[in-house]
């Protein structure tokens, strides 16, 4: 897996995060280490360009899950005896979108139901102008 970001500028500083290869148990979380990173500094809308995507497992779907999480501001501590919601906010919808999803990724997306959850545009301006 490899990752390449840039900021794009928006109306506010958009990041986008360029992945490449396969999205699987092996490299989830590095994604969403950066993920986590780029929303703490300095981009608080991102775009998951898909393009060079090979696969999602079902733990790549959880990275995506995961990073929506992120964006839409959800505190992620759980205090003892609390049951955390840790499903989407309507807010993760507008800080996040999807950038052209290989058919075969797409598929994944759609059958996961993480489609749903984000926008998905085939063209980079389309994805910025979003924001």
């Amino acid at each position: 897996m490899e990752i390449n970001v840039s900021i794009e500028q928006g109306r506010e500083p958009i990041a986008v995060m360029r992945l490449r290869g396969e999205i699987n148990a092996s490299n989830f979380m590095e994604i969403v280490d950066k993920a986590r990173e780029l929303y703490n500094n300095p981009a608080r809308s991102l775009i998951i360009d898909l393009g060079e995507v090979t696969g999602i497992s079902s733990a790549g779907q959880a990275a995506i899950h995961k990073i929506a999480l992120i964006y839409s501001g959800a505190s992620h501590k759980v205090e003892e005896g609390e049951n955390p919601d840790f499903t989407h906010s309507s807010n993760a919808r507008t800080r996040v979108k999807l950038l052209n999803p290989r058919p075969e990724v797409e598929k994944t997306i759609e059958k996961a139901g993480l489609k749903l959850f984000f926008k998905v545009f085939d063209d980079l301006e389309s994805a910025i102008q979003s924001f």
